[in-house]
Formats: C-alpha cells, structure tokens, sequence
C-alpha cells in the first residue's frame, strides 16, 4: 500500500485577513470598519468592502507609498460612498 502525501494537500486559505501584514497595513484596513458606527448597515457594509479591498491591496507587490496612498483612497472612497448613499436615500423618502 502506498501512503499519501501531506504535500499533495491543496493549501487552506488564510482565516485571518490581516495575518502578516505590518502594523501600519492593518491600521489602514481597520480604519473603514469605523463606518459601522458612525453609518450602521450601510456605512457597514461599504466599511466592509473597504477592509477587504484594503487588506488585499496590502498584500500586492508595491511600494510602500503606493500602498498607502491606494489604502487611504478606498477609505475616502468608502466615506464619499456613504455620503452619496445617505443623500441619495434621504432624497428618496423626503427628509
């Protein structure tokens, strides 16, 4: 009988998102979670896409002022996304 090797396994995918970046990275990718409080779902949702766009761009091969400059535009872009939202929403139902 032949036994199986442990290094035909496919590799698992990370559980946690930050898991090896560097301080500063996981400062930028928390940041936009910060619109769950002041924007609950909505703000939550976007500030979750912005966490997860964050953390994958902390990953890509960059300079480091590259990264941070595209980190803080999703977080700007995550905000400017929420205003829209609320002001679109808030036209909608009259207030």
């Amino acid at each position: 009988m032949s036994k199986l090797s442990r290094s035909a396994e496919p590799k698992l995918p990370r559980k946690n998102p930050l898991e090896g970046l560097e301080t500063w990275q996981k400062a930028l990718s928390i940041l936009p979670i910060a619109l769950l409080v002041v924007g609950g779902a909505i703000g939550g949702a976007l500030g979750a896409g912005a966490f997860f766009i964050n953390t994958k761009i902390a990953r890509k091969p960059l300079a480091t002022p590259a990264k941070a400059l595209a980190m803080v535009g999703v977080i700007a872009g995550a905000g400017l996304a929420y205003l829209i939202v609320v002001t679109l929403l808030a036209i909608a139902i009259g207030v």
